[in-house]
């Protein structure tokens, strides 16, 4: 009797230990799988900076044959931005791979070619300032700045192969790592049925030795039924926390991301009405983004300091709203009157936001958990739309930059083609733009560049992309438009630049104008390349024909061709 009374404790014993491996499993296997996941979005990161890099090359090599041709100063331009975009990045890469030796034996042989090639540009270029076009373009034609920029290049897709296998690598671990976490899960669940059936044999062994221990018995039984419905509930809360990651993690909408949170958390906490409350992009106030049950909108904006929870650093229980204190963002909620509570939640050291739960029969455990998969998800999701954010947007005007122009551009054209449509690509830039820098200041030549960005906007259809080129020049793509309507709204943008009136400082920066190329596909081109090659050559006929003005390409003629000896 004695014995399986003392079996039946080991048994409860051991029920509990698996309900506290039921919680730990998952959430250690979520931080286990979470610190690949970031590792590998840290290699993602780098290999982005080295596309960057490789694009800044490209940049840099297209403004020194436009100034070898051309012969104009300006070209330059993205010469100097493109070596100055690859001064940024190194130090930034010498960094981050600064402890990994491949890397860094990489990174050590680019650094003498990035300067043997920058000399041989700025040799170039004073040649062709001294000595005129054909002996620039002789030397040139030797090959020599090819062979170095091939080097260089071939450097640096030895670098991103590198980046490549370790991501993969990276993924094939964390896929192993969630396997393992399944897999550790299954074992719960087995030894969750082994002491279940372990419990009931030594049950019902008590009952058939003696009929004086029915009245325990009977106890013993309705506490393992309790401990049987929490290991249930338990096992669903777990599944329900770890469905709700995988839809997290695989989101890219907040407005989506937000839904699902509500979704997951109804099912959680079904006798608890919540919201979940996140800071605001200004990062000074708390905005409602999410509720579930029947939550009652109250403050939908309050400040962090209006929470407890936020302002400890930790969950906050209200249990006794007479005597416990209450955050003022929830004074005169009418769903108060049996308790709250108000978990913080943490990223990565940083305050994201807080979750509410009314009333008094909410598991602060569940809740934690909850929240720690909350944060993970949203601190996941605005990384991943930062670094695209970062990667297709100008800074300055916020418009799209050059490399979301040249994406979108080859898929328009193939739509185009299969549509038989036309496409305007037109390429514009600031008259004059070197006296607004030199005359006011950079900062004054900048307000000058965002208010041509806010005139491109309105002017442009739903339809329509407008992107900054580089430096004062800005390109349009207008597909399906007739040659037509697309003069029409170049021409109604040229106009609405002249009446802009800026000022800076307190001093108005004079008269604005611009001057635009066009190129209409398919007469003018088939190929990104060459629309945007012939919509800047419009460009630079209107700046030779007196500026303030629109072009549009004429293909050369025979006559007009230079004549190599």
């Amino acid at each position: 009797m004695r014995s399986t009374a003392t079996r039946l404790k080991i048994g409860f014993l051991l029920a509990i230990a698996i309900m506290v491996m039921n919680i730990l499993v998952p959430v250690f296997s979520g931080r286990w799988i979470d610190q690949l996941r970031l590792e590998r979005q840290a290699q993602e990161q780098l290999r982005q900076e080295v596309q960057l890099m490789l694009l800044a090359l490209k940049d840099s090599q297209s403004s020194q044959r436009g100034f070898i041709l051309t012969g104009r100063e300006d070209y330059l331009s993205p010469l100097y931005q493109g070596f100055a975009e690859i001064d940024r990045l190194m130090p930034i890469l010498a960094v981050k791979a600064g402890s990994d030796a491949d890397l860094g034996a990489t990174l050590k042989n680019i650094r003498p070619l990035l300067i043997e090639l920058r000399e041989f540009y700025n040799e170039t270029i004073e040649v062709r300032r001294q000595q005129g076009l054909l002996v620039a373009a002789d030397r040139v034609a030797k090959g020599k700045g090819k062979q170095i920029k091939d080097s260089i290049r071939n450097a640096l897709n030895e670098f991103q192969i590198l980046l490549n296998q370790r991501i993969v690598l990276l993924e094939r671990e964390i896929h192993w790592r969630e396997d393992m976490g399944t897999i550790g899960l299954s074992l719960t669940a087995l030894l969750d049925l082994m002491v279940l059936g372990m419990l009931f044999f030594f049950t019902f062994r008590v009952l058939r030795e003696s009929r004086e221990s029915a009245q325990n018995l009977h106890s013993l039984s309705e506490q393992l039924s309790s401990g049987v419905q929490k290991l249930e509930l338990r096992n669903r809360e777990i599944s329900l926390l770890s469905n709700m990651a995988g839809a997290l993690h695989s989101t890219s909408l907040f407005d989506e991301c937000f839904g699902i949170i509500s979704r997951f958390a109804q099912q959680l906490f079904p006798q608890n009405a919540g919201c979940l409350a996140l800071y605001h992009p200004s990062r000074d106030v708390l905005e409602e983004t999410g509720r579930w049950g029947d939550w009652e909108p109250g403050n939908e904006l309050f400040e962090p300091q209006q929470c407890w929870a936020i302002r400890r650093g930790q969950s906050h229980r209200v249990r006794d709203v007479s005597q416990d204190l209450i955050c003022p963002h929830l004074d005169g909620h009418p769903g108060l009157g049996h308790g709250y509570l108000c978990v913080p939640l943490m990223a990565h050291g940083e305050p994201l936001g807080v979750v509410t739960l009314l009333g008094q029969g909410v598991d602060i455990e569940l809740a934690e958990a909850f929240a720690e998969q909350v944060s993970l998800g949203v601190a996941n999701l605005s990384l991943r739309d930062s670094l695209r954010q970062q990667s297709v947007i100008d800074a300055l005007t916020g418009l799209h930059n050059r490399r979301f122009l040249d994406e979108t551009l080859r898929r328009e054209l193939l739509r185009a083609s299969r549509k038989q449509t036309p496409i305007a690509v037109v390429l514009l830039d600031v008259d004059h733009f070197k006296r607004f820098n030199d005359t006011f200041g950079h900062e004054a030549g900048d307000l000058v560049l965002r208010h041509l960005a806010q005139e491109m906007r309105r002017h442009v259809r739903a339809s329509d992309l407008a992107c900054r080129y580089g430096g004062e020049e800005f390109a349009l793509i207008m597909p399906e438009i007739t040659l037509e309507d697309a003069i029409s709204r170049c021409e109604a943008l040229r106009l609405a630049v002249t009446r802009l009136q800026v000022r800076y400082g307190g001093q108005p920066l004079g008269p604005i104008s611009i001057s635009l190329g066009l190129a209409l596909f398919p007469q003018d081109g088939q190929q990104a390349e060459i629309l945007l090659h012939a919509a800047d050559s419009a460009l630079y006929e209107a700046k030779r024909g007196g500026r303030n003005r629109l072009c549009l390409y004429h293909p050369p003629r025979a006559s007009d061709l230079p004549v190599l000896e």
